[in-house]
């Protein structure tokens, strides 16, 4: 007997699929151009299909895997810490404690999410080529089994339909599965399956039974979690999962949820569509079709010129065989010249013009795909450049990185550290009473090392080199006071090229430095003044003991001169 609930959530979700299935002949014909792997949303790939046997040219699919893989290269690299921890108050990010505190969160994180476990890195690699191909990508964040470790997974969107709240965000889903009836009782238990399940489990364990996955908020569905809250009611997670046999309309689990599991990042949306477009492939589309009926029309004439058709005297010639060694009849009794009875036709194709064609085709692809932006362009005379051009170029490049590189980090990899970050606190990972005070309660947000911010950062060291540039040229000119704090200035500049916190001193220990550096002048001008004064004493000394000498008779000055006798001891002086 079929469940009422189960069957009206089934409904629910052929409706939601229903309104999105005109896209699927869209998205197929986007993979098929571009992304020949994923081009099953209207067929089914075989082992051993040749995904790749309708296209005359690669190119659109090189782009495509180039600036899929750019994603992950530039904005995830695997080699460094590619995020930080922020609470968007630069004076408390920089204190040194909380700035060690939320250094340690992020190298636990990194090692989590790239754990071998984990299968982050597929995961994110198969989100990657589908959010730039279509424009949105479904992946979740879980825990393990075990809860020993994250789990990440990519969802075709072929299998998926949502729907989003009052805010735009995507809070409810449905997903189209398929499990094997021994997957089934593995997963659900025998006692929950339906019957033919059961017997299928018997006669072929193999066969396969359509699940439907619906995640959505608890407020839509009444199911009550364990325990109770403040006001002694049950307590209600936000959000509720449900297993669904979709063949049988049985209701397999139902679970609730603490947070949304699903992260559906969107490239570019318009107002009314829950579904979102890839600016790529919208406009490159026409130009993949072009570029392949071009690289069918250049290879038919490279091979016309090559082996050119020909024209035979049908008196003379019998049959023209042109294979290598082979033999062709003709008609000795024919009146003209035997070689004239079978000419070439030379077309004079003008493969210059095609190939200027292919190139100019091959360029708008190129901006399309942003190909053009990913590295900054190469400059005559770049190693005399001065600082502000430097900065002006950086400037540029980051401007131009904008478009492409934004709404990945807010819509993407945000939402994956949002993700990840609530599962490691929930699993224990990260210890809540290692927080320090100054961060306890604090709402923290995602920054991150990507060409874009790598480029405004070295923007603060463009501009202390400019700046020192103006001081030492004012100091030239006869200006003697220093307007810029240069301790401040250069711990700045330092920042800017992404120094560990651990490299900068406490404000204690530059509080002691200082003292150390003032007692220590205190001391070398002491020093110096002592030295001053002994010098001056000396000074004094030695010009007196020249004035004795010249108050003397010569006879007593002289190199043979004889010490003075004492005066005689009756004798006393009047001072005394």
């Amino acid at each position: 007997m079929a469940d009422s609930r189960a069957k009206e959530l089934v409904d629910l979700g052929n409706r939601l699929f229903t309104k999105r299935d005109p896209l699927l002949s869209l998205w197929q014909e986007i993979a098929d151009n571009f992304y020949t792997e994923r081009a099953d949303f209207l067929t089914t790939h075989l082992p051993g299909d040749d995904f790749a046997e309708h296209l005359q040219d690669s190119y659109p699919t090189l782009l495509r895997r180039e600036l899929g893989n750019s994603i992950s290269s530039m904005l995830r690299p695997r080699d460094r810490q590619w995020f930080r921890l922020s609470t968007l108050d630069e004076e408390r990010d920089q204190n040194p404690e909380n700035a060690a505190y939320m250094e340690y969160v992020v190298r636990k994180m990194h090692r989590s999410m790239y754990d071998s476990r984990t299968k982050f890195v597929r995961a994110t690699k198969e989100g990657d080529h589908d959010f730039v191909t279509f424009g949105q990508a479904v992946i979740t964040v879980e825990e393990s089994r075990d809860r020993e470790h994250l789990f990440y997974r990519t969802f075709h969107l072929r299998d998926c339909a949502w729907l989003e709240n009052h805010v735009g965000d995507v809070d409810h889903l449905h997903r189209k599965d398929k499990m094997s009836a021994r997957a089934m009782i593995q997963y659900f238990g025998e006692s929950k399956v339906h019957k033919t399940v059961r017997e299928a489990m018997k006669k072929n364990p193999g066969q396969e039974f359509n699940v439907r996955c619906i995640v959505m908020p608890a407020e839509e569905y009444d199911l009550h979690g364990k325990g109770k809250d403040k006001m002694g009611k049950k307590r209600k997670l936000p959000f509720i999962v449900v297993y669904i046999d979709a063949d049988n309309c049985v209701m397999l689990k139902e679970s609730p949820l603490a947070d949304f599991p699903y992260i559906i990042p969107r490239w570019h949306t318009v107002s009314g569509m829950q579904y979102a477009y890839a600016p790529t492939t919208c406009i490159a589309l026409p130009d993949a079709r072009m570029i392949q009926q071009m690289a069918r029309i250049i290879l038919e004439a490279g091979e016309k010129s090559i082996d050119p058709p020909v024209v035979a005297v049908e008196e003379a010639v019998r049959e023209v065989n042109l294979a290598a060694g082979a033999i062709t009849w003709a008609d000795l009794s024919f009146d003209g010249k035997l070689r004239e009875a079978v000419q070439p036709i030379n077309l004079n194709h003008d493969m210059t013009t095609a190939f200027a064609m292919r190139e100019d085709m091959r360029e708008l692809l190129q901006k399309a795909w942003f190909i053009d932006k990913l590295q900054m362009p190469n400059a005559q005379g770049a190693d005399t450049m001065t600082a502000r051009e430097v900065s002006v170029r950086q400037q540029e490049f980051v401007r131009n990185l904008l478009p492409l590189f934004e709404p990945m980090e807010v819509e993407y990899n945000t939402k994956l550290l949002d993700k990840s970050y609530t599962l490691l606190r929930g699993m224990g990972l990260l210890p809540s009473e290692e927080v320090p005070k100054d961060l306890a309660g604090t709402d923290v947000s995602w920054a991150f090392e990507s060409p874009v911010q790598e480029g405004s950062s070295r923007l603060a060291v463009s501009q202390f080199q400019e700046a020192l540039q103006l001081v030492a040229a004012s100091m030239e000119m006869g200006v003697k006071s220093n307007p810029i704090d240069i301790d401040l200035a250069l711990r700045d500049a330092i920042r800017g090229v992404s120094a560990p916190s651990r490299w900068f001193k406490t404000e204690e220990a530059l509080g002691e430095e200082a003292e150390e550096r003032a007692s220590q002048e205190e001391d070398m001008a002491m020093m110096q003044e002592v030295q001053a004064l002994a010098q001056t004493g000396g000074m004094v000394a030695d010009a007196s003991q020249k004035i004795d000498q010249a108050s003397l008779p010569p006879q007593l000055t002289g190199p043979g001169a004889k010490p003075a006798l004492p005066p005689p001891s009756g004798t006393r002086s009047r001072a005394a």
